[in-house]
């Protein structure tokens, strides 16, 4: 004789095996796109599962809210524990995927409840048993598969249209940010006491007899995911705004910092013609200074034409004005900070780079390392930056080199100087066919910059 209790017990708690895995699985997609290693994605939801799994095989009872609660709480733990820093995008993640996580399963719940109906309205069901096992063995199939691939779904799609990973939140867009998920688990929680309520009172699943009552829950948990993730894209739209907007006001402030280049250009050719036209009474006057024999008075003019003649000129000879200018202006300020610059810049010979182009490189990379170098200054560490260029074959190389802080992070180092401007010098590089190659070794930032002539 067939002891369907304990089959009906075995399904159940493989049933309730697969989840715990799944849903560890699902937890970690849903964190790869926020974490810089996939493996603490891996640990988090590795935690996540572990912590399921012990709580579903001890003896005290605990009740499903109080389950999940705790698992998130352990793999919320992990990713802070092994990546501290954005605490609040983290929180969110952990709130977001908990939300998400009772929505999924409440929709395959709502349609698990269609399902058994549907079952129960099969000839000869009442009558077999094994007829009504292999239907409950059916239908426990189908709510897995679904509400399980609908819980994997969504969580892609947040990782998906979560385009600014890296930027943590601020504390007003952590609440506005939480808000949908809130929204979902209080209504969730509402309709499950009100549901549980009923039931105490009458001893039916209202779910269960009221079709209108089970659609309207449906739509409500439909309705909070979408939410969910209409809210972070227009989240994610608003930061590619800001992103825009920053990335215009640099431009703006580029385009000012070339007018300025431009300017000194032009006044240094005005004062090389000006000396030029004078050039003739200058050398009138010194012979006519030296004739008299007022060498002492002509030293002196000497002296200041000479002064004159060195200020019309730059310090750095790059080939071209306008480089000459920002490496001449970036040396003095380095020389000014403490920081050694040692340069050996040349102007490319090609007609299809521009100047523009090159200057938002230069001034982007040495506007960094100026900024990272004096922060390593400050904090005791050696200061120095190093320029250099080279052509190969029809490659333009440009390579720079700057102090960094002792041990400092990566993440520091973005942070004082090394960042925002690497996207702008990446852009341009991009135009030209080549890219950008940056590294960090040893207190040092190493910049590499290709461009094809």
């Amino acid at each position: 004789m067939t002891d369907w209790e304990s089959l009906y017990e075995l399904v159940s708690r493989i049933n309730e095996l697969i989840r715990c895995v799944i849903y560890g699985v699902a937890f970690s997609c849903f964190c790869v796109p926020f974490v810089k290693r996939k493996k603490y994605a891996f640990a988090a939801g590795t935690a996540f599962s572990v912590m399921l799994l012990f709580l579903w095989h001890i003896p005290v009872v605990i009740g499903n809210f109080t389950v999940y609660s705790l698992c998130m709480i352990a793999g919320l733990l992990v990713l802070c524990v092994l990546e501290p820093k954005r605490i609040r995008q983290k929180i969110f993640l952990a709130v977001t995927f908990f939300s998400v996580r009772w929505l999924t399963m409440a929709i395959g719940s709502c349609l698990y409840i269609w399902l058994d109906k549907i079952s129960m309205e099969a000839p000869h069901f009442s009558e077999s048993m094994a007829l009504q096992f292999k239907l409950f063995l059916l239908n426990i199939v189908i709510n897995g598969v679904f509400d399980l691939t609908l819980l994997l779904v969504v969580s892609w799609m947040v990782g998906k249209v979560y385009k600014y990973s890296d930027d943590d939140m601020n504390r007003n867009e952590f609440v506005l940010m939480l808000l949908p998920s809130l929204s979902g688990l209080i209504g969730y929680a509402m309709m499950k006491f009100y549901e549980d309520n009923y039931k105490a009172d009458t001893v039916y699943e209202l779910s269960e007899i009221s079709v209108q009552f089970n659609l309207m829950r449906l739509c409500y948990y439909v309705i909070s995911l979408i939410t969910i993730i209409v809210l972070i894209m227009l989240y994610q739209n608003i930061k590619e705004k800001q992103e825009e907007a920053r990335q215009k006001e640099l431009l703006n402030g580029q385009i000012e910092s070339m007018k300025h280049h431009i300017g000194r250009v032009e006044r240094l050719y005005a004062d090389i013609r000006g000396l030029r036209h004078d050039m003739g009474n200058h050398i009138t006057t010194l012979e006519a200074l030296y004739e008299t024999g007022a060498d002492k008075t002509a030293g002196e003019y000497m002296k200041e034409l000479k002064q004159k003649l060195w200020l019309s000129d730059f310090e750095i000879k790059s080939g071209n004005p306008v480089t000459d200018v920002i490496l001449s202006e970036r040396r003095q300020e380095a020389l000014e900070n403490g920081i050694s610059f040692e340069c050996n810049f040349h102007y490319p010979d090609s007609d299809n780079i521009n100047a523009f182009d090159i200057s938002v490189i230069l001034n982007n990379a040495l506007d960094n390392a100026i900024k990272a170098a004096k922060y390593a200054a400050d904090k005791g560490a050696q200061a120095q930056i190093k320029l250099y260029s080279y052509v190969k074959n029809d490659i333009y190389m440009i390579e720079m080199e700057n102090s960094l802080r002792e041990n400092e992070k990566a993440d520091e180092a973005d942070a004082n100087g090394h960042g925002y401007g690497l996207l702008n010098i990446q852009s341009v590089a991009r135009k030209y066919c080549g890219d950008m190659l940056v590294e960090r070794a040893d207190g040092i930032f190493r910049l590499s910059v290709m461009l094809v002539k």
